[in-house]
């Protein structure tokens, strides 16, 4: 089905590729304890922490993982002047991330998730309860207008770019239009959660089932191919896009492209035995718009997001891919061909 030396070239081949990352950035927050008894003031476990940590999630995910996975991301974002805002930042700009497309705004902030996580510290750790920090960002209209120039110059010098709305305010429809607008014919892709339809003239998108249902008001809960190919048609010719990839969990992934009649059914990467789904839409669309820069049709580019994805889902918590790791599993896969 798919060539492996094609798929290796064009792993190697992602290294080094500029890529625009506009979108919201969260804070995902890990609180990690053991077991110590129950309260006597209510039926509740009592927790002794031991670990704490604030990684990126969100768009910064997205920004993670194109850069393990050998890209060079230039994030354009907001985030607040608060103290998950702050420790993002530093953590980027540690690894070498270009942050000043990032705004930092003391009137917002920072969309923090929290996930309390109980287990012995060798053992395995169950997500015991979540609560999240949501805010809204309004943008100024000097405040928009001076992302409206970082983007057009941001996309002039890169390979592609990525739009990950999540929500939170920082991805607007006029500024996505001006990104596009500007890109020159270099590939730019969507994943959006809420407002899919929303952001026109993009080269792909890449909704999760749940999206892609709700975006074409379409039950995607059977194996029915043609229900799939009918959502993807349908949010495609909306967005006047190239591809739409749904992602399908366990069932792996489906392409429906411009001008092909049936949609291509992609087989889940790995086994079925998921540790964690925390971020795996990230991994995918950092992997896809990485082999589209690298040269990778959209068939190639969907092969490689789904061997990404399903490296990631083995991994606890939010997680990323790295080329090396990327390359191994294209090595050992037997359904592969060579030439």
């Amino acid at each position: 089905m798919f060539n492996r030396e094609r798929l290796l070239q064009l792993t190697e081949a992602m290294k080094g590729k500029l890529i625009v990352v506009y979108g919201d950035i969260v804070a995902d927050r890990f609180i990690y304890g053991t077991p110590k008894r129950i309260s006597r003031e209510a039926p509740v476990l009592i927790l002794r922490q031991y670990r704490e940590d604030i990684l990126l999630g969100g768009g910064g995910n997205a920004t993670n993982n194109v850069l393990s996975l050998g890209g060079l991301p230039i994030p354009v974002s907001v985030l607040g002047e608060d103290h998950e805002g702050r420790q993002l930042m530093e953590g980027m700009t540690a690894q070498g991330i270009d942050c000043s497309g990032i705004l930092l705004l003391d009137r917002y902030r920072t969309p923090t998730k929290t996930r309390v996580l109980g287990g012995m510290p060798h053992s395995a750790r169950q997500q015991i309860v979540r609560f999240d920090v949501e805010d809204r960002v309004e943008l100024s209209e000097q405040e928009s207008q001076r992302f409206s120039w970082i983007l057009r110059d941001q996309i002039a010098i890169s390979d592609a770019a990525l739009i990950s709305d999540y929500g939170y305010g920082v991805v607007s429809s006029l500024l996505v239009g001006n990104l596009t607008g500007f890109s020159g014919g270099k590939p730019v892709t969507l994943d959006s959660r809420y407002n899919l339809l929303q952001y026109p003239d993009v080269t792909a998108a890449t909704p999760n089932e749940e999206e892609a249902a709700a975006a074409s008001g379409t039950d995607l809960s059977s194996e029915e191919t043609a229900d799939i190919q009918f959502a993807g048609t349908a949010i495609r010719q909306v967005l006047d896009c190239e591809a739409v990839l749904i992602t399908r969990g366990s069932r792996g992934m489906a392409l429906i492209e411009r001008g092909k009649e049936d949609p291509f059914m992609i087989p889940v990467s790995g086994g079925d035995q998921i540790a964690d789904v925390t971020g795996a839409g990230d991994t995918v669309i950092a992997a896809f718009t990485l082999a589209l820069a690298a040269g990778a049709s959209y068939l190639e580019a969907a092969a490689l997001a789904n061997f990404a994805g399903g490296i990631v889902v083995m991994k606890m918590g939010t997680a990323t891919v790295s080329n090396d790791e990327l390359r191994r599993v294209i090595e050992k896969d037997e359904s592969l061909i060579s030439s």
